[in-house]
């Protein structure tokens, strides 16, 4: 191009806007490199870290009460595991912490291949919130995986229970450094 003809620079100030965002400010919760939701974050950058985190609960984990949520919520019938005697249990509960909500996932199997066997998740939020997952598989069943079986908040109480199997329960925490 010639020089005076055609497309110029402005070299002044950016044009004032009332209540306009700062260059480079995003609301609470998103990265500040891409600008998406923190959860959401696909950027790699440290301030949105993300940690997996897992509970294992095996039979015989711990003892007392232990089949005390399963039976409260009557799972199964006369063949399930909780009425069987020879039925083994355990149980085991974890913090949940970050920055922004947790999707939890649970993968099962049976401990002894011939019995009944049963899964319950239970979390308690905060604000004090109950949401409760459980299965019960007949005999025979094999390893299964559930995804998103329950969505809670960071500062919930996770607890595991079962009966017959072993359970691992995971999840995401994203957080800031």
């Amino acid at each position: 191009m010639q020089p005076g003809m055609g497309l110029h620079r402005y070299t002044g100030t950016a044009p004032g806007m009332p209540f306009a965002p700062w260059h480079g400010m995003v609301p609470p919760g998103h990265c500040r490199q891409c600008g998406q939701p923190s959860a959401s974050c696909c950027c790699g950058c440290r301030e949105c870290r993300r940690e997996a985190k897992e509970l294992l609960v095996a039979p015989g984990a711990t003892a007392g009460t232990a089949t005390g949520m399963l039976k409260s919520l009557n799972i199964g019938t006369a063949t399930d595991p909780l009425a069987a005697g020879n039925t083994v249990v355990g149980a085991g509960t974890a913090f949940i912490g970050g920055g922004c909500c947790v999707t939890l996932a649970v993968e099962y199997a049976a401990s002894v291949a011939t019995a009944a066997f049963a899964v319950l998740v239970g979390v308690k939020d905060s604000e004090g919130t109950v949401l409760i997952w459980a299965r019960s598989e007949p005999a025979g069943t094999g390893y299964r995986v559930h995804e998103c079986i329950v969505t809670t908040k960071p500062g919930a109480t996770l607890t595991v229970e079962v009966s017959n199997c072993t359970a691992r329960v995971r999840w995401c925490e994203v957080f800031s450094c």
